[in-house]
């Protein structure tokens, strides 16, 4: 509904600044597993923890920086069929972090 377009990585290869966390706060639901993480001044879901890659950290598109990216592969994922979905995207590799000769 809030037309979030997001990219997992796995979460060792995210970095959040500590100054940054004063400004975050974080709620769950339902299974508890996915962490949606809020800014307490503007309210942007800048990333989040989600329930499809537990181990990684899902980040907003729009937050950041032009030129930032060198590839971003988009799959479709189905929220309101989540459990098929899940099963057909293979979007649980998403989180894990390649195998240095694959690289």
């Amino acid at each position: 509904m809030r037309g979030n377009m997001s990219f997992v990585v796995p979460s060792e290869r995210f970095e959040l600044f500590e100054d940054s966390k004063q400004f975050l706060t974080t709620y769950t639901f339902g299974t508890h597993t996915a962490k949606h993480t809020f800014c307490k001044v503007c309210g942007i879901t800048s990333f989040y923890i989600p329930r499809s890659n537990p181990d990684g950290i899902a980040v907003t598109f729009r937050c950041v920086d032009p030129g930032t990216l060198t590839h971003v592969e988009i799959r479709q994922f189905d929220g309101n069929n989540w459990e098929s979905s899940y099963s057909n995207t293979g979007i649980a590799s998403c989180s894990k972090v390649p195998d240095k000769n694959s690289e």
